[in-house]
C-alpha cells in the first residue's frame, strides 16, 4: 500500500513498507479475479466431495499461478469446510504439491470426534532459496505458471471425512454446501524494496 501526497506542484509516492506484491482471494465459485500477474478464473466448486482411503486432489485447492517479478515468497491458503461421513470421527490427511511434486514438510492431520467446521490450511513457498529443496518447498526462482495444489485422504474406512458440507445448520440435519476459498499472496522480503 503507499499514500499519495500532493504538494503545489508534484505527487509523491510514499511507500509505507508494506511487503504485499499481489494477493489473489476468491470464494471458488467460477469467478474471474485480477491482478497485476494476469487474469486468473477461480475453481467453480457446486458439490460436495467424499475422500476414499487413498489421495485424490481436494477440489478448489487447484491453480496455475505466476509469481509477480520480485517476488520472493509466495503464501498459499485454502479455507475449507471439513466434516466426519458415517461414524462420529472425521480423520483427513493432507498433502501440498508444487509443480506435481509433494512438499513433504507441509503434511498435516485434523482428526476428532465430532470433528467439523471451517478450516485454513497455509504453506508460504521460498521462491528466493539459495538452493531447492523438495521437502521444503523451496525454489530458486519463480519463473512461469507453477501449479499448486492439494491432495487429501480420508484416515480409514472407519474414520471417513468429507469437504465443503456443513450437515448441521439452522438447528436441524439439512445438509449446506459450504464454497471454498483460495488466496495467494506474493511477497517480497525486506531488501527487495
Amino acid at each position: 500500500m503507499a499514500i499519495i501526497r500532493a504538494n503545489s506542484r508534484t505527487l509523491a509516492n510514499v511507500s509505507t513498507g508494506s511487503n504485499i506484491i499481489e494477493m489473489l482471494s476468491s470464494p471458488c465459485n467460477g469467478t474471474q479475479v485480477t491482478v497485476p500477474s494476469g487474469t486468473y478464473t477461480m475453481p467453480d466448486i457446486t458439490s460436495r466431495q467424499r475422500l476414499p482411503t487413498s489421495y485424490e486432489d481436494i477440489t478448489g485447492s487447484s491453480i496455475s499461478y505466476t509469481a509477480p517479478s520480485g517476488t520472493t515468497r509466495v503464501v498459499y491458503k485454502y479455507i475449507f469446510q471439513t466434516q466426519y461421513d458415517g461414524t462420529n470421527y472425521n480423520g483427513l490427511h493432507i498433502r501440498f504439491y508444487l509443480d506435481g511434486t509433494e512438499v513433504t514438510d507441509g503434511r498435516t492431520t485434523f482428526y476428532g470426534n465430532y470433528l467439523m467446521g471451517r478450516f485454513e490450511y497455509q504453506y508460504t513457498i521460498n521462491c528466493n532459496a539459495s538452493s531447492a529443496s523438495t521437502a521444503h518447498g523451496d525454489i530458486t526462482s519463480w519463473s512461469g505458471a507453477k501449479v499448486m495444489k492439494l491432495q487429501g485422504r480420508e484416515y480409514d474406512s472407519g474414520n471417513q471425512c468429507k469437504l465443503h458440507e456443513a450437515a448441521l445448520w439452522d438447528g436441524g440435519s439439512s445438509a449446506q454446501l459450504v464454497v471454498p476459498h483460495l488466496e495467494i499472496i506474493s511477497l517480497k522480503d525486506s531488501s527487495s524494496w
